[in-house]
């Protein structure tokens, strides 16, 4: 038994010695294969030279169209191969995608394992079919592309434009030798964008650097990654002037030439009717605005109180209109037989100070049907948690917001003429001569000079974004 153990045994080394040897043997350097540093180029026997884009569809590719109109422009040749070569590009595009976190993207969603798995066995085994590892690079740098400037959630559809176009920025990125270069200078250039992307790379650093730190340094990570990823969502560069909402930060700021000439603290929506993300323009504001109160709060809110109390209605200066916006009696209406299904009246608030909109409304068209406007419960703006409104955003300095709509108006109002209004405490809707640009947004992570804040997932909207392999 023991000269079978032994010989078994010897058999097993002799077999492992000759593996070990050929392995050995193959990887010593020969004519037409140079082994050298990252930049090097790596000569082998490459027999193909063109793409089998026939197999495209078969390798589930991110940006399949596009590839194979690259590939269509390029007569289906090898793009990162010269002269039976690897190019220093394709090293390149490898050392990005292996750095793919700190753009705030996942390198498997660009097959890093796969990639490194066939550049090596170039290295070692110098096979001869590099159509695969040519196409996958490819498909990384057209979807990275992509991802840098519209987002991983939100991709643009594929066109025969936006494929001859990525198929474009491909080609002069290989000419040019400039594969980073070229794909960074997709990202928004947005100085928030700038901010939130610098800081997740120091704590990445971070993160490698103080693992006691991670629970704190993760959570702030994955927060990072979902505003950058937001900020990718914004198409193009912002106006000269503008109104900019942050929902999750509860504030306002009015934007020109690229500073906050006016910011006011803001109350939004509650969770169970929460502020939608919208863009407009203010077109108009009303001074003394009537407040018709939205159908689902006059039944379900107004109409119990009114069953009750028979002064509530007067009380809160309601008004009660027919379907035909004729004020009714409403002492003359018993209330009681009316409920949510059957109710037929609208309810109006009277302009006043006492008003639930306050003393202006800015109005701007928008699916949703808010609007920004001044409230008479100005106490809740010294709460920390402001989402507590039906949807409409209430601002604190809904006046001097108006004052500045006007200031350089001399066709519809003016400051002065503005001031009279108010002093009228009359009902009174005034058109802008310049309607401004309203963005509504949601970011939970913000540079305030210098500083990031994470502010509170109001909506618990971040761990719905849609796109699960950058957390």
């Amino acid at each position: 038994m023991r000269k079978r153990v032994t010989y078994h045994s010897a058999v097993f080394i002799a077999i492992l010695v000759a593996c070990v040897l050929v392995v050995l043997n193959s990887c010593q350097p020969t004519a037409g294969h140079v082994l050298g540093g990252p930049d090097d180029s790596l000569e082998i026997g490459v027999a193909a030279t063109t793409v089998d884009t026939t197999l495209l569809k078969e390798y589930g590719l991110n940006s399949t169209s596009s590839v194979l109109a690259f590939y269509k422009g390029n007569g289906a040749s090898l793009a990162w191969f010269s002269d039976s070569n690897l190019l220093p590009a394709a090293d390149s595009m490898l050392e990005v995608v292996r750095e793919a976190e700190s753009y705030g993207l996942s390198p498997e969603t660009y097959k890093l394992a796969e990639l490194e798995v066939l550049r090596n066995e170039l290295l070692v085994f110098q096979f001869t079919t590099p159509d695969r590892l040519d196409i996958l690079l490819t498909d990384a740098f057209i979807s990275m592309a992509r991802h840098l400037a519209h987002g991983i959630s939100r991709q643009v559809a594929s066109t025969s434009e936006t494929d001859v176009s990525d198929a474009r920025l491909l080609s002069e990125a290989l000419a040019k030798g400039e594969i980073r270069k070229s794909l960074e200078s997709q990202e928004p250039c947005g100085e928030q964008y700038l901010a939130l992307r610098n800081e997740l790379r120091r704590l990445l650093i971070q993160r490698l650097a103080t693992p006691n730190d991670l629970p704190d340094v993760n959570s702030k990570i994955s927060k990072l990654k979902i505003n950058i990823e937001r900020w990718r969502w914004e198409a193009g560069p912002q106006p000269e002037r503008y109104v900019f909402i942050n929902i999750p930060a509860y504030q306002l700021s009015v934007i020109e030439g690229g500073e906050a000439v006016l910011q006011s603290r803001v109350i939004v929506g509650a969770k169970s009717t929460p502020t939608p993300v919208l863009e407009s323009s203010i077109w108009c504001f009303t001074i003394y605005p009537y407040w018709t109160v939205p159908r689902s709060i006059a039944v379900k809110e107004i109409l119990p109180k009114m069953k009750t109390d028979s002064g509530y209605l007067s009380r809160h200066l309601y008004e009660v209109l027919d379907y035909k916006n004729n004020l009714v009696d409403t002492k003359a209406i018993d209330w009681s037989q009316y409920n949510e299904d059957n109710f037929p009246y609208y309810i109006r608030q009277k302009e006043g100070r006492e008003n639930a909109l306050g003393v202006v409304k800015f109005r701007f068209e928008n699916p949703y049907g808010v609007y920004l406007h001044d409230t008479n419960a100005r106490q809740l703006f010294s709460r920390k948690d402001r989402a507590l409104s039906h949807g409409c955003i209430r601002m604190e300095k809904a006046e001097e917001f108006a004052y500045y709509l006007v200031k350089n108006d001399s066709v519809y109002s003016n400051p002065m003429l503005l001031a009279q209004y108010f002093k009228l405490a009359r009902r009174t809707e005034i058109s802008v001569i310049q309607p401004i640009p309203i963005y509504v947004r949601y970011f939970t992570a913000w540079d305030e000079n210098g500083q990031i804040v994470y502010y509170p997932d109001v909506y618990n909207k971040d761990g719905r974004l849609g796109f699960r392999e950058v957390l």
